[in-house]
């Protein structure tokens, strides 16, 4: 496997405008087709973060690509430099008369008595990442209930998520495609997947953690939290995988964990150039913090969870 790293120096702009809090974004055409620049973040008003920028572009490439090595459809990716910067480039999923809308959208749709249930759980706001909410608005809502598919793609990405570390799947990053032509309706790939593996840790602290086996397990597993609450907690991923107590979950697990090869993925992750033309794309100690994190949460925790299951 070659992985190459492109210039986007002098891609032509599209004059499209991309929302998100993730970083900069710059809209530009790539093989005559719309993609989207995505720059690190400054990380100046973070706390105790020890690097300027995050990491987020080699994160979005890693977990959208694992996703698609683990037959879950993520949108496409490259790795490139744009004045002097390592960048990802996103394509513009998109086609002509399609439409995006956002889960944060969809649970915003009126469904007779669902308004009354949810006051009974937790506020019912377009930002609310209560799983219990969530749980009820698949039930109830048209959309889920119409596209039962849409169900199983939340689970499946609540276990790859726990699985790269992407501890930022709110209601704003997945969703459905209409075709405001035809009416009809498709499940969006899997996008925004830049806040996965550690993205704002140094090098000098994954070099700590390995070399500390109880640190290390801290911080890729007992410490880890997602954008979900349930009784006004963040939920531990991990955690609530191991429990087994979510039946459509523990379909999910049964999905997923059977296709993950981690042969293929530390393949994949070690065949990333660290260098392109001088500037820095990786590291060794970062492919190796970011392979050990993944093979620990395997097997250790979602492999024995599928046995236990079958």
């Amino acid at each position: 496997m070659e992985i190459i790293i492109n210039n986007f120096d002098n891609l032509l702009t599209n004059n499209r405008k991309y929302g998100g809090m993730a970083g900069l974004k710059l809209g530009v055409v790539l093989d005559n087709e719309n993609w989207i620049l995505k720059f690190p973040k400054s990380t100046r008003n973070f706390q105790k973060i020890e690097i300027s920028y995050t990491t987020m572009p080699l994160s979005e490439f890693l977990g959208s690509h694992i996703y698609n090595l683990i037959g879950v459809e993520a949108h496409e990716t490259k790795l490139g430099i744009k004045d002097g910067k390592l960048v990802v480039a996103c394509k513009d999923f998109l086609n002509k008369n399609e439409k995006l809308y956002e889960f944060r959208e969809i649970k915003n749709e009126y469904v007779n008595g669902l308004e009354e249930e949810l006051d009974s759980i937790t506020s019912s706001s377009g930002n609310g990442t209560d799983l219990n909410e969530i749980i009820t608005i698949m039930n109830k809502n048209k959309t889920f209930i119409d596209n039962p598919l849409l169900r199983d793609r939340f689970w499946d990405m609540f276990v790859i998520d726990a699985f790269i570390g992407n501890n930022d799947r709110n209601n704003g990053n997945w969703g459905i495609i209409l075709d405001e032509l035809s009416n009809e309706i498709k499940i969006a790939p899997v996008y925004d997947n830049g806040s996965s593996f550690s993205n704002t840790m140094n090098e000098e602290r994954m070099e700590e953690l390995l070399n500390n086996k109880e640190r290390f397990v801290e911080s890729v597993y007992i410490s880890r939290i997602s954008a979900f609450y349930e009784n006004d907690k963040h939920i531990n991923p991990l955690k609530y995988i191991e429990e087994m107590k979510n039946l459509e979950l523990n379909k999910a697990i049964i999905r997923i964990v059977s296709n993950i090869d981690l042969k293929k993925i530390k393949e994949f992750i070690y065949s990333i150039p660290n260098m392109y033309d001088g500037i820095k794309v990786t590291s060794e100690i970062q492919k190796e913090f970011y392979f050990e994190t993944l093979k620990y949460r395997f097997e250790q925790i979602l492999y024995p969870t599928y046995l236990k299951l079958k």
